[in-house]
């Protein structure tokens, strides 16, 4: 049978009854007029920080670095900002935070961005990063490929302006001249690698600047290559592939959901 603790306000003893067999507990927590804020941090940070503080100085007892929350507090977010401005041992990919798939470097990627941000025609913008090893990302310049009424078509399928498919793709060590004005002047062409998806049936693919983004809604984009937002960017990509001939791109668009 449980026991109920009451204290008599006259005689400060105690004594123990029965308690009731339909008792309810209730917690009751009585707040402070002004209450301190308790941080929410991640206790396992704060005990490695008490450790290293103990460690630093030892006349220092555990019960007396806790004395005062607002200091450990503080503390202990110097040390998580501190972690997060290390640099990471390995480069990931920007939308599912997973390992590049570049197999050889240097290589550029294709990815989508975390965000999913679009223009005023509802045409997805992308990232395209180039990386010179594991550790050295070059740059990353937003990136538009198909257009946005045609996300949804068959990527395999030529003749579709759908955007080109996943996979990887190698890239050429010079430029072309375009043969449309879309093409903004010259690209690099890029070729789906041995081993694509057999049912890929797109030629004539490459990277280059869109000169209509964001301006004409009907030109905007374009018909399945990657296309930079601007002259410039396009340039340094080109610059790029012209310098460190990158091993492939690897295209990584598709959305998963």
């Amino acid at each position: 049978m449980a026991l109920v603790e009451q204290r008599s306000p006259l005689d400060n003893r105690s004594r123990s009854t029965p308690a009731p067999a339909n008792a309810q507990f209730v917690k009751v927590v009585v707040a402070s007029q002004n209450p301190v804020p308790v941080p929410d941090v991640n206790p396992l940070n704060s005990i490695a920080l008490v450790a290293r503080q103990t460690a630093a100085n030892p006349s220092r007892s555990n019960s007396a670095s806790l004395t005062n929350p607002a200091d450990n507090y503080s503390n202990v977010q110097l040390e998580l900002n501190n972690i997060s401005t290390q640099p990471k041992k390995y480069l990931t990919n920007n939308t599912t935070g997973s390992i590049t798939t570049c197999k050889a470097f240097p290589c550029l990627i294709l990815s989508q961005d975390p965000s999913y941000p679009h223009n005023r025609f509802n045409n997805p913008i992308y990232k395209l990063s180039a990386y010179r090893n594991k550790t050295a990302r070059v740059f990353q310049f937003n990136a538009v490929t198909g257009r946005g009424f045609s996300q949804a078509r068959n990527r395999y399928q030529s003749n579709t302006e759908a955007p080109l498919p996943d996979g990887s793709y190698s890239v050429a060590s010079r430029v072309v001249a375009g043969t449309i004005r879309e093409v903004g002047g010259t690209m690099v062409p890029i070729f789906p690698k041995s081993g694509f998806n057999p049912r890929m049936r797109r030629t004539a693919l490459g990277i280059h600047w869109d000169p209509s983004f964001d301006k004409d809604e009907k030109e905007d984009g374009t018909s399945g290559c990657i296309g930079l937002t601007n002259k410039n960017d396009y340039r340094r990509v080109r610059d790029f592939v012209f310098k460190y001939h990158p091993r492939s791109i690897e295209v990584q668009i598709t959305r998963s959901i």
